[in-house]
């Protein structure tokens, strides 16, 4: 008897979370363009670039990114992996920054590296999936970005 409570109240629960889910389904961000892109630290084996990435929330409640598994491409070259340095609350509703620090090895990526550090700008590429959500439920969303960007200020 006890096990069939707990069996129906464990289908219950997941059949209202379902539906919650169902009316409120997470309509995709809105990528806007990557800003206040700037080298953080250069040496040989560690050099990370920084980079915000401006996203716009649809929806009309806030969300989480709980994960990120991003590739980085610079100039069309694969040079390394980003990963999120806090985490990120986004607002209803709202434009966002996204922050990501890209790792890489320069030794490794030398001439990709050494001629984009030379340039005025580089062509930046940024793919993998980003894990958002509410509540407690989390959904992968691909990320798939280009765009020309500099390293320097002006």
């Amino acid at each position: 008897m006890m096990k069939s409570i707990l069996f129906f109240s464990s289908l219950l629960a997941t059949f209202l979370l379902l539906s919650s889910a169902g009316c409120n389904s997470i309509k995709e961000l809105e990528y806007k363009g990557i800003k206040n892109t700037k080298l953080q630290t250069l040496s040989f084996n560690n050099t990370a670039i920084q980079m915000d990435i401006e996203y716009f929330n649809p929806n009309n409640f806030r969300l989480d990114v709980k994960e990120t598994n991003l590739n980085i491409y610079l100039n069309d070259k694969f040079v390394g992996v980003a990963d999120q340095p806090i985490k990120t609350q986004i607002a209803k509703n709202s434009t966002f920054l996204f922050p990501i620090v890209a790792h890489f090895d320069a030794l490794k990526v030398l001439g990709t590296a050494f001629k984009a550090l030379f340039s005025k700008t580089n062509k930046v590429t940024i793919q993998g999936y980003a894990k958002i959500g509410k509540g407690g439920v989390y959904i992968k969303l691909p990320v798939n970005i280009s765009e020309n960007v500099s390293l320097y200020k002006d």
